[in-house]
């Protein structure tokens, strides 16, 4: 099965064809998705390759901080996400062994009034589908799926992608391609950029999972991020869409060492050995862990940063790029930052590619090192043993709002 979103009309010429400026997107995800729309309103002609036959709902919950909902209320899209996204009214830290209450971070009016932008949460397939609707409207932008991106040969003339659609090859030429492909990316393995330039698995593992409003506990439901931290392990759950589910991500330590196949990040969970890994947490906690019917295992990696993210016409996006761990909820809000920088860099630049790419790379590696150091550092914090976890929840009752507010301005004001 194929399906195809597209339309005519363009503004940018090259100076080679003759013809609008074309970026081929490899990825339908946040990322590539949010490129594509920050360059079709560049000017650009797109075309979004995705292997999937399908672009499914997919993943579970998401927090969009106020770094990416500005990104998204800039690309006109973030009205129509806030008709499923939810606005927390605060962020609650929880210790969990009794509960208590460590720290809470104001949201709502308060975090919009300080860092000029909502801090929502969302099912990712919301944001996904707001973004393919938004195309929908790009008359420059065509989506093909069920199109894996398999190479390519770049010159001074332009980018020639092969790729198979179904079981026939096919090829598609552009002036820019774009690595959005995920953790994974076949197309940074052909740019080699190191021979350690592996994924790293950071010996945890996200159990993810969804809980109808009906089955979750009633502290569950109420309008605020929840996360629970104790030794080797934490736990995050909200509710989305409108209150009709709640979303829980459980995070523990775990040996796994890759022996689930490719299809890692999607195999279910052992509801039983899940809880019992939280059996001495708080009664809330284990309430709530119990509710859960099923759970997707997703072992967390990421990357050691790299200096540099292009090979000629050809730049990483995303999680191709940049994959975070999630302990300060980046992972999709610097691939909606990596996708304005882009686009940026496409306006200012016009024709030129290579300045486009280095002034996109100069935006954005440092920028994403900093991310990735910080949300490493947070989770071993966050993991702390006794008694190093008592200093960590004096230290965070000592805090107080307002200046985990101020810590926070480096990241949500970064746009």
């Amino acid at each position: 099965m194929r399906t195809e979103i597209r339309g005519d009309g363009l503004t940018t010429d090259s100076p080679i064809t003759g013809r609008p400026l074309h970026a081929l997107v490899a990825g339908a995800g946040i990322g590539g998705l949010s490129a594509a729309l920050a360059l079709a309103r560049a000017g650009w002609r797109v075309t979004v390759l995705e292997r999937a036959a399908v672009i499914e709902e997919a993943g579970a919950g998401l927090q969009i901080s106020p770094n990416a909902s500005r990104i998204l209320a800039d690309f006109g899209v973030l009205d129509r996400l806030r008709l499923t996204a939810t606005e927390p009214e605060a962020l609650y830290i929880r210790r969990a062994r009794d509960g208590s209450e460590l720290i809470r971070l104001p949201l709502g009016p308060l975090a919009q009034l300080r860092w000029k932008s909502p801090y929502l949460v969302a099912h990712r397939a919301d944001l996904q589908r707001t973004l393919i609707e938004a195309l929908a409207h790009e008359p420059s932008v065509v989506i093909k799926t069920a199109t894996s991106v398999l190479g390519f040969a770049s010159s001074d003339e332009g980018v020639q992608v092969g790729g198979k659609m179904g079981l026939a090859n096919v090829r598609f030429e552009g002036d820019l391609l774009i690595a959005a492909d995920g953790l994974r990316s076949v197309l940074r393995g052909r740019m080699g950029l190191g021979l350690n330039d592996k994924p790293v698995y950071s010996g945890r593992t996200a159990w993810r999972a969804l809980v109808d409003a009906q089955d979750a506990p009633a502290f569950a439901l109420r309008l605020n991020s929840n996360l629970w931290v104790g030794p080797k392990a934490h736990l995050v759950h909200y509710p989305l869409r409108g209150g009709s589910v709640v979303n829980v991500v459980a995070i523990t330590e775990d040996p796994w060492r890759g022996d689930d196949g490719k299809d890692f990040w999607s195999v279910s969970g052992d509801a039983a050995a899940v809880s019992r890994r939280f059996a001495k947490w708080h009664p809330d906690a284990r309430a709530l862990v119990g509710a859960v019917r099923e759970w997707r295992r997703w072992p967390l990696f990421d990357r050691n940063p790299v200096t540099r993210w292009s090979v000629d016409r050809v730049v990483l996006l995303g999680d191709a790029a940049h994959p975070v761990l999630p302990f300060l909820a980046q992972g999709a809000a610097l691939a909606i930052e990596d996708a304005y920088a882009l686009g940026v860099a496409a306006s200012r630049h016009g024709v030129d590619v290579r300045a486009l790419i280095a002034d996109y790379e100069k935006a954005r590696i440092a920028r994403a090192a900093t991310v990735n150091t910080a949300s490493r550092r947070q989770g071993f914090i966050y993991h702390l043993p006794e008694p190093l976890g008592l200093a960590r929840d004096f230290a965070m009752r000592s805090l107080g709002p307002e200046r985990l507010m101020e810590k926070l301005d480096w990241l949500y004001l970064n746009q």
